[in-house]
């Protein structure tokens, strides 16, 4: 099992001044079993060292940054406009995750921009940010569209304004790939988490119905 945390948009701190200690809360429970494989920032980290260490101490490979749009302002500025891992599969089949910030798309988060961005490049899955609005988004052509939202529930014009960060895991036997969005509600005190079940079969991706 590859276990991948998709977060970002940070924006520390000029929109936010720190991250929610409810986001850390989750997060340190999420690694109880084990930590990520892989961690994938969206970028417009602007300055939070801390925090980009302390993700660095609960990742067991790599993690992975992209520079974004307010990222020139800060810490960040040498960061690549885009990343990608693959991971090899039992079906000897490799599945592709890319990742972008999300500003080279206009208008922002448009599906069949990223969508034909993400064929281009080979991406099973393409991880974006930007506009601070979680979403799991899986197009006809079979590419997921992932968007973690903003961690620390920063302002934009399409935003939720609930901190948010999403967890994907990825069954390299069976090819079945589960998704956890990660949602901190402010109005209400609470967390909640929404599921989303896929399998990857013949180079796409394709909703998984359970029972």
């Amino acid at each position: 099992m590859i276990k991948i945390l998709a977060i970002g948009d940070s924006h520390i701190p000029r929109r936010a001044k720190s991250i929610p200690i409810q986001i850390c809360d989750v997060l340190e429970k999420s690694v109880m079993n084990g930590k990520f494989d892989y961690t994938l920032f969206t970028g417009d980290v602007v300055n939070a060292p801390r925090f980009m260490e302390y993700l660095k101490r609960i990742t067991k490979t790599e993690t992975l940054v992209v520079i974004g749009n307010m990222d020139y302002y800060g810490g960040n500025q040498n960061a690549p406009l885009y990343q990608r891992i693959e991971i090899p599969l039992e079906t000897k089949e490799k599945f592709t995750i890319g990742l972008i910030h999300g500003h080279q798309i206009n208008p922002r988060g448009d599906h069949a921009q990223l969508g034909s961005l993400a064929i281009d490049n080979n991406y099973n899955i393409l991880i974006s940010g930007h506009t601070h609005k979680e979403e799991v988004f899986l197009t006809r052509d079979g590419v997921l569209l992932v968007n973690p939202g903003s961690v620390t529930g920063a302002w934009s014009f399409v935003a939720s304004r609930n901190p948010s960060f999403i967890v994907l895991k990825i069954n390299d036997i069976t090819s079945k790939i589960n998704i956890t969005l990660h949602q901190y509600d402010i109005k209400a005190s609470k967390f909640r988490e929404i599921n989303f079940n896929y399998i990857f079969k013949n180079d796409k991706i394709h909703s998984r119905i359970e029972g």
